[in-house]
């Protein structure tokens, strides 16, 4: 079940557009601090302004809540310590983080599968990675490598960094990447929620092989000390049970633990 969305103050058309979760609306200190305590199991904060703030100030830290602020606009100076004292984590276009446009940011909040999106995130040149800042707020970070350009098409430009296509789609520049393919590949948990999905494909060991092969963008032929036609056996299922220093070959090859193959 999706976390309970609260919406602090006037923030425009957004809560229109979030109507399907049934958002609720808080427009007095009194209000906004029940809630908090209400909701310190887990809940996502949506707010536009520093009423927030002179609104909470009298809540006090709540030590283990669950709750998580997506901050509309730029924290003021001495804002973002007091926030990040009060909420499991805050999110908000500053310290380099750039979100989604507000009407996509809604219809992602406003879907039963919030966690299969993205909102926003941050390039992050010092450690070449990306943080990207999923539906629930949680973040994923996807090193720079992994964003590979095929031979004939763009290469990824970190400088350019934009989500789009309400939260689907991460684009750098003109190289775009997949949110699915992004998620399939650094969450265990939604690789195996749509291995569910696929129940009428091949779940075999030799399919997810051929799956994960695939991704990686690699041949048959491209295991070094095993032949291609080891590959395809393995992967038709004609070998059931795959000799350990086989796996610990085709793993170190695809840059995964020999236990998550199955998985992909």
């Amino acid at each position: 079940m999706s976390e309970p969305i609260l919406l602090v103050g006037d923030i425009g058309g957004f809560a229109a557009k979030l109507g399907p979760v049934n958002p609720e609306t808080l427009s007095s200190p009194e209000e906004v601090r029940c809630a908090f305590e209400k909701h310190w199991q887990g809940a996502i904060w949506v707010a536009k302004k520093s009423p927030l703030l002179k609104w909470l100030v009298s809540a006090g830290p709540a030590h283990g809540t669950r709750q998580r602020l997506l901050l509309l606009v730029e924290a003021a100076k001495g804002e973002r310590e007091f926030l990040d004292a009060l909420f499991e984590r805050v999110v908000a276009p500053d310290d380099g983080v750039q979100l989604a446009k507000p009407d996509d940011l809604a219809e992602i909040l406003a879907g039963p599968d919030r966690r299969n999106y993205f909102i926003g995130g941050a390039v992050s040149p010092a450690f070449r990675s990306l943080v990207l800042y999923r539906g629930d707020l949680e973040p994923v970070v996807v090193p720079w490598s992994w964003f590979r350009a095929r031979p004939s098409g763009p290469k990824p430009d970190f400088a350019e960094f934009d989500v789009v296509d309400a939260g689907q789609t991460v684009r750098l520049g003109d190289y775009e990447a997949a949110t699915d393919a992004i998620l399939y590949e650094f969450d265990a948990d939604f690789r195996r929620e749509q291995r569910k999905r696929r129940v009428k494909n091949d779940g075999s060991f030799g399919g997810s092989l051929r799956r994960l092969r695939l991704q990686r963008g690699l041949s048959r032929s491209e295991f070094p000390g095993l032949s291609a036609k080891e590959i395809a056996r393995i992967e038709r299922g004609q070998v059931k049970k795959p000799h350990p220093e086989t796996l610990a070959i085709i793993a170190r090859r695809l840059g995964v633990k020999a236990e998550d193959i199955a998985t992909y």
